[in-house]
């Protein structure tokens, strides 16, 4: 007889090594999932609530055929780490080559499945290693449709070898 296949975790548990600020966000977001079913909305979400998180949260709109994003707000942590302010901007005007990116992919994928979608990436920034570290949650206004993608970066060094 064959062992049981181990479960799976599911597309909200948080990868182990993350941030536990991400951990926090995700945990947010599962607590305001409307009642009746559906994914959570801008309606649902407020600041108030999470306020050691918002200078590492940034906001997406998200528009169809073809994927497009526009840059709602970005947390000021981001902003000093990256050194400019891209809020009010397309990400593809924002970011060169964008589309062809780890992150366009990951950010179309929590859109099109409405499913959080986690990533890290190793970054070089004046000569200092650092891990990226994300989600990607999708806010839906109709319970349905992503409509907005709430993320949250965190910059941290790497584990030791």
């Amino acid at each position: 007889m064959m062992a049981p296949e181990p479960p799976r975790p599911s597309a909200d548990t948080v990868p182990p090594g993350y941030h536990p600020q991400i951990a926090e966000l995700v945990g947010y977001w599962r607590r305001i999932h409307p009642p009746e079913g559906g994914l959570p909305g801008r309606q649902h979400f407020d600041p108030v609530d999470i306020p050691t998180l918002l200078p590492h949260i940034w906001l997406m709109d998200a528009f169809r055929a073809p994927w497009r994003f526009r840059i709602r707000l970005v947390g000021t942590a981001i902003v000093e780490f990256a050194g400019r302010d891209t809020t009010g901007r397309w990400c593809d005007e924002a970011f060169p080559n964008f589309e062809a990116s780890e992150p366009y992919g990951q950010i179309v994928a929590c859109a099109e499945r409405g499913v959080p979608v986690f990533g890290t990436t190793r970054l070089l920034v004046k000569n200092d290693h650092r891990l990226s570290q994300r989600v990607h949650l999708p806010l839906a206004t109709d319970g349905r449709r992503t409509d907005l993608i709430l993320s949250i970066t965190r910059y941290v060094k790497p584990p030791d070898p």
